[in-house]
């Protein structure tokens, strides 16, 4: 009887009973459309901002929030639709399953050779799904080509 007695309290202490906000995303494939997500926004600090480069010559003001668990810093235009992501959250994938932190020799030599360069923001590679790898290297974020030893430092998409 105190087996069972156990049992009943771990489930009804054990579960979560708070209701949440249903999000919208349930895996990384459904953020290959950004559109899909804006309702699922939780915004970590509500009310604070702060500037992010969000290319080499343009600083904007950032919400930092949660998608899908994931952190995630976002720009918003006049009319608040979201133009600009960014993440260095280490469990996002992108749908071509690329992350944060994986290393340079990971990546399809293909992907490589379309590698763009913004002096004093990155390298990056665009991804069919939109979503791009963000690579810093040296203390301009261009110093040199990325190479071996290279990982991707964020990953990010604009609205276009």
């Amino acid at each position: 009887m105190k087996l069972f007695s156990l049992l009943i309290l771990i489930l009804i202490f054990g579960c979560n009973t708070s209701e949440k906000k249903k999000d919208r995303i349930t895996d990384n494939k459904n953020m290959e459309s950004i559109d899909n997500f804006n309702d699922s926004i939780i915004e970590k600090k509500e009310g604070t901002t702060k500037l992010l480069m969000v290319n080499s010559a343009s600083l904007k003001p950032s919400k930092e929030v949660l998608i899908n668990g994931r952190d995630f810093s976002i720009v918003e235009n006049e009319k608040k639709e979201i133009i600009y992501w960014s993440t260095n959250d280490k469990e996002f994938s992108t749908p071509e399953g690329y992350s944060v932190g994986m290393n340079w020799t990971e990546i399809p030599e293909e992907l490589k050779n379309k590698t763009g360069k913004m002096n004093g923001w990155g390298y990056f590679i665009r991804l069919n799904s939109g979503w791009q790898l963000g690579f810093c290297e040296g203390s301009t974020c261009t110093d040199t080509y990325p190479n071996n030893l290279s990982v991707v430092k964020w990953i990010f998409k604009r609205k276009e």
